[in-house]
């Protein structure tokens, strides 16, 4: 016959790999990364918030933007020259005559796919300074708002206030 303690002990056990294998699909979930410097992050403050008040994981990269090339969801924000410039790793993504094209005033989003990885998406917003590259983000809002709803499975039934 089994006794209390031991039906204490198994229902623990069985909690624990429960919790374990649980933990296991919640730590696999996608991730979006924002490539960025400081003061793009700055610019994006409202754009931070917003992704955040939806749920969505974030992984800020203002530095060492190799470890995250590979990743499946990348942004990046920020203007191609200067101070903390993302511009090396925009290098890698957009041809030549994308980056001449997006270093002006206003800005531009590119949306390139399969760039380092298979099934990966990285959405550039980019321009002449970090000013631009915000005004590329804010002014493309329709473009990328449903990359960002079909990979985090976001609710579109209301109208985007952001």
């Amino acid at each position: 016959m089994v006794d209390k303690n031991s039906i204490a002990v198994i229902t623990a056990i069985g909690l624990m790999i429960f919790l374990l294998f649980s933990g296991l699909s919640l730590a696999s979930a996608d991730k979006l990364f924002i490539v960025t410097n400081q003061k793009a992050l700055d610019l994006a403050k409202d754009f931070i918030s917003n992704l955040n008040n939806e749920s969505i994981p974030l992984g800020i990269v203002m530095d060492q933007f190799e470890k995250v090339k590979k990743e499946q969801y990348i942004i990046v924000l920020g203007g191609s020259k200067g101070a903390g410039s993302v511009d090396d790793f925009v290098k890698q993504v957009l041809t030549q005559q994308e980056q001449q094209s997006g270093n002006q005033p206003g800005g531009k989003m590119f949306v390139k796919e399969n760039v380092f990885t298979q099934g990966q998406v990285i959405i550039v917003f980019m321009g002449a300074d970090e000013a631009s590259a915000a005004d590329a983000r804010k002014n493309n809002r329709k473009t990328w708002w449903p990359y960002f709803a079909k990979w985090f499975d976001l609710d579109t039934s209301l109208p985007m206030v952001y």
